[in-house]
């Protein structure tokens, strides 16, 4: 009995030092708000997470408070903590802007995405929810900023 034991004890810690280690959890952002003359008028929430090693990922479920025509959208700037070729270290911005504002008609929530970039260390997501007014300038909520290492 004992040796059964201490059999299945040594494959269970050599079961676990074999198996990739899994992600963190994302770390929650939220709940953030775009307000319009005092008025809640769109709200944001979510996740940002190592998604496989392979991306950065934001989730993103959102809402419009007022259902005025105005579509509510989410928007996140990514960047990366690097080493330059001066050897300083400084967060590079990600290519483009993602955003969930692809049509008047949205989904409830969205993943945005981009590429880990291979010489950093840290991510980070600068993400805002704005209500998307026709002619003028779009009201945004201020930004909720998270990163995480890898």
């Amino acid at each position: 009995m004992a040796t059964t034991v201490a059999a299945t004890a040594a494959a269970l810690v050599t079961a676990s030092l074999a198996a990739p280690a899994a992600n963190a959890a994302g770390q929650h952002w939220g709940t953030i708000y775009v307000v319009d003359r005092g008025d809640k008028v769109g709200a944001a929430y979510g996740d940002f997470a190592n998604n496989g090693g392979v991306y950065a990922t934001v989730g993103a479920n959102w809402v419009d408070m007022r259902n005025d025509g105005n579509p509510i959208y989410v928007e996140v700037w990514f960047s990366f903590w690097e080493e330059d070729t001066d050897g300083k270290w400084r967060w590079v911005n990600d290519k483009a802007v993602q955003s969930t504002r692809s049509s008047r008609f949205k989904p409830v929530g969205a993943p945005l995405s981009t590429r880990l970039h291979s010489a950093a260390t840290q991510a980070r997501a600068e993400i805002k929810v704005c209500e998307d007014i026709n002619l003028t300038t779009d009201i945004c909520s201020a930004h909720a900023i998270l990163s995480f290492s890898y």
